[in-house]
């Protein structure tokens, strides 16, 4: 093995450690390889420069406020929101007045336990809390305010029951599910009849809906401009803000029945909402705030309710799996699953095959029963 430089040593546990001395007081980085002890301690000797010094004995709700400061400097308000959410609601009390280089692994799975024998608590909210916690403490890792991450080491609870994302928040509707709904919606002078419509016809998510503008038709180049989403801040208030990707700034192409819907809205708009000028946010409630989702739901919600009534039996469904059920007669009718990836706006193609793969198998046949090879 090649020398180490000098203050650098190899630890027990396989980790590098580099020492060194500023003002007369020795700070300590640690790392896997040489570059990133060189890293951090530049990182380290720049914030000490800049007075910020990472104590050893900060707490971990002291050192929360910190996380989210730097957190904020690279996330969305949303996510700083969910953070927040989380923490003060289900760690704060029990590890906040902590420091943070005591807290050990087996807390961790104690805490663990303890929630799994609260009835309040599914495996998946369990499992969303330690996923957070162990952001924050992967950060203070970062931080050299501990070496290891105690939580990383907690394995997520093993949830046999939970349902997949299909039969859930990614459910969709059958055709004739789909043709019931909207006739009813119809027939009952639903509200955000219009909305909802939008929302089947272009795939577009729920915040993204609302936030539409009237700038955003684009009727020259015939596409609906997704440049907008509706989100929350920090402090859990409603705002609109840029979609969290750079791939869900798109463009929609729109069809006849898309055009139709939005001439429908804008007669609806032009009634109730004209004061504010076409520039204004193209769907609004009857005194002119920006829809929420439990007001779409609702509208959703009674019509299968009258549905079922009538002996027509349609489970729980809700305005985000006006999304998927787009998606799911798009690949169902032919479409492309790469262009079906830039109208939603995934990241990765591999992401639209994961959550619609469950409805290739018939497209697949129909299109192997048109392949024809000549000479067999």
């Amino acid at each position: 093995m090649a020398r180490l430089p000098q203050g650098v040593v190899k630890r027990t546990d396989g980790l590098l450690q580099k020492r060194f001395t500023v003002n007369g007081k020795r700070y300590s980085v640690y790392g896997h390889t040489l570059d990133d002890l060189a890293n951090k301690e530049q990182k380290k000797r720049l914030q000490l420069a800049a007075g910020q010094t990472t104590s050893k004995v900060i707490t971990l709700d002291k050192y929360f406020e910190r996380f989210i400061v730097e957190r904020g400097k690279t996330v969305k308000g949303n996510s700083l929101y969910n953070y927040k959410n989380v923490y003060n609601k289900h760690i704060h009390n029990v590890f906040g007045h902590r420091k943070v280089k005591s807290i050990e692994k087996g807390e961790i799975q104690d805490f663990q336990s303890s929630l799994l024998s609260n009835p309040k608590y599914t495996k998946t909210l369990i499992n969303r809390v330690l996923k957070i916690f162990a952001i924050v403490m992967q950060a203070a890792v970062d931080d050299e305010i501990i070496v290891r991450n105690p939580v990383i080491g907690v394995k997520p609870i093993k949830d046999e029951q939970k349902q997949k994302a299909t039969q859930t928040i990614h459910k969709a509707l059958t055709e004739e599910e789909q043709a019931l709904l909207m006739q009813e919606l119809k027939d009952q002078g639903a509200y955000y009849f219009e909305l909802i419509a939008l929302m089947l016809s272009t795939g577009v998510r729920p915040g993204e809906s609302v936030a539409l503008s009237w700038k955003d038709i684009d009727t020259k180049a015939n596409v609906i401009h997704i440049r907008e989403t509706l989100s929350k801040d920090q402090d859990g208030h409603l705002m609109f803000t840029t979609p969290k990707t750079e791939c869900s700034l798109r463009d929609i192409p729109m069809n006849d029945t898309i055009k139709r819907v939005l001439a429908e809205q804008k007669k609806k708009y032009l009634t109730c909402c004209a004061a504010n000028g076409l520039s204004d946010k193209i769907f609004r409630t009857p005194y002119g705030k920006i829809p929420t989702v439990q007001q779409i739901n609702r509208d959703i919600k009674n019509a299968i309710k009258s549905l079922n009534t009538k002996g027509h039996k349609i489970d729980h469904f809700t305005c985000h799996g006006l999304r998927d059920t787009f998606a799911t007669r798009y690949i169902e009718q032919g479409g492309s699953p790469q262009t079906l990836k830039t109208i939603l706006g995934h990241s990765s193609l591999a992401m639209t095959m994961d959550l619609y793969s469950h409805v290739m198998p018939n497209t697949k046949q129909e299109e192997m029963n048109r392949l024809q090879i000549k000479g067999l």
